[in-house]
């Protein structure tokens, strides 16, 4: 764990606009935040112009790891004191967080109309607004334009009404698959985590769970959820077109970049990653479906929350509503070129949207996204879904894997009820 204290006579020039005219509290405040352990230059900037713009209230914030925040939030939250004031939330954790009282309703207390549709149900859990979005995601499909040409396999379209399906990609995959010259035809890069295997059994009209995120069984387990992990398993098994065991997505990242793998799914992020790639020529699609299915894109991403017990609610409620402001929505965005998650930053920042993979992207928030299933156990069901999948990846029957898998998150989950 990492801890920094930031100071405001350290804020950068080019965020010092955002101290403009700010009301203060009446006394001086200081604000516990547990962060997302992004890089401090990611950070620092933001708390500085936070405080900048809030000179009556201190910040206090912890960078924590990937790997340890979840395990850290747990632990000082359940010990049910006002400490931390303010913690980052990983979307499909907030109806967890919310069911065990660490949340904050924040319904009335932020804009929720100025929130994209996908970034507003992301944050909800029960009818109400739980977390404050401050990123939002997507998928995208990047292809190898050279590996295509030399299997002659049409590049895909940008047009989202004639992304390609599912199909059509196995079909290019096998044409591009070489195994002597180690080279892949379909890479996903998380090949084992919900979030981008999801959207497949959802293109075929599979839900994850029940309407209350109470219940697996008949979800995960449904024919529609089998089928689409049946197509999975033979991504792996069947057609060998996709690499077994590739779960660190540094590595997927890397079969891409280095032309290693003609089809790739990845995120938002790969847009800028894929400058450390300067010989690739690569193109950008939107997400596949299924021929017979519907076109279903995932979306989530980090969050901020308010603990109820803080003893600084009205700073608290301060930083939630800065970090949503126009202007520090456009400083985050050059910090970590995230999707926005306020209508306005579309047009505030239009011309660095204007490319084929932003826009692409935009059209997905706005009519494909569908936010991970809303449940108190998102990290018990998130956890034996993985291991499901990578059961199913290296050949098990996924009728038997996700009736497991199901059978296992309802006993998990019994204790929510």
């Amino acid at each position: 764990m990492f801890r920094f204290r930031t100071a405001a006579s350290a804020v950068a020039l080019g965020l010092m606009a955002l101290a403009t005219h700010s009301p203060s509290l009446a006394q001086d405040k200081t604000l516990s935040i547990v962060w997302m352990g992004w890089p401090d230059e990611h950070v620092k900037p933001m708390m500085d112009a936070f405080m900048a713009a809030h000179p009556d209230i201190t910040v206090n914030y912890e960078r924590v790891p990937f790997n340890q925040i979840f395990q850290t939030l747990d632990v000082r939250l359940n010990a049910r004191t006002p400490d931390p004031d303010v913690y980052s939330v990983d979307s499909p954790l907030t109806a967890s967080y919310a069911v065990r009282g660490h949340l904050l309703d924040l319904t009335e207390i932020i804009d929720v109309d100025k929130l994209t549709p996908a970034a507003r149900a992301a944050a909800q859990y029960d009818g109400k607004l739980y977390s404050a979005p401050i990123a939002s995601s997507s998928a995208l499909l990047f292809y190898n334009k050279a590996l295509l040409d030399a299997a002659g396999v049409p590049h895909p379209s940008t047009d989202p009404a004639e992304r390609m399906t599912w199909e059509a990609v196995v079909e290019g995959a096998k044409s591009i698959r070489d195994e002597k010259a180690g080279v892949w035809g379909l890479v996903i890069e998380q090949s084992e985590r919900p979030y981008q295997l999801l959207p497949m059994a959802q293109s075929l009209g599979a839900t994850g769970i029940s309407e209350d995120g109470l219940t697996a069984t008949g979800y995960v387990d449904s024919p529609e959820f089998v089928e689409a992990a049946t197509f999975y398993r033979n991504l792996f098994n069947e057609w060998r077109v996709s690499p077994t065991g590739v779960f660190d997505h540094n590595l997927s990242q890397e079969l891409f970049g280095t032309g290693k793998t003609g089809f790739f799914i990845g995120g938002p992020w790969m847009l800028s990653i894929l400058a450390n790639y300067p010989d690739l020529d690569w193109g950008v699609a939107p997400f596949p479906y299924f021929e017979k299915g519907k076109p279903v894109t995932p979306t989530g991403s980090w969050h901020v929350g308010i603990n109820p017990r803080t003893d600084a609610m009205d700073a608290a409620k301060t930083f939630v509503n800065w970090y949503l402001s126009d202007a520090a929505q456009q400083e985050w965005f050059k910090l970590r070129s995230y999707p926005p998650v306020t209508s306005s930053m579309w047009e505030l920042e239009a011309e660095a949207f204007d490319s084929d993979g932003w826009q692409i992207m935009r059209h997905e928030l706005d009519e494909t996204a569908v936010a991970r299933p809303a449940t108190p156990g998102w990290r018990e069901y998130e956890d034996i879904l993985r291991v499901a999948f990578r059961d199913i990846q290296t050949g098990e029957d996924p009728q038997t894997a996700l009736t497991r898998a199901a059978t296992q998150i309802d006993r998990e989950l019994v204790k929510y009820r």
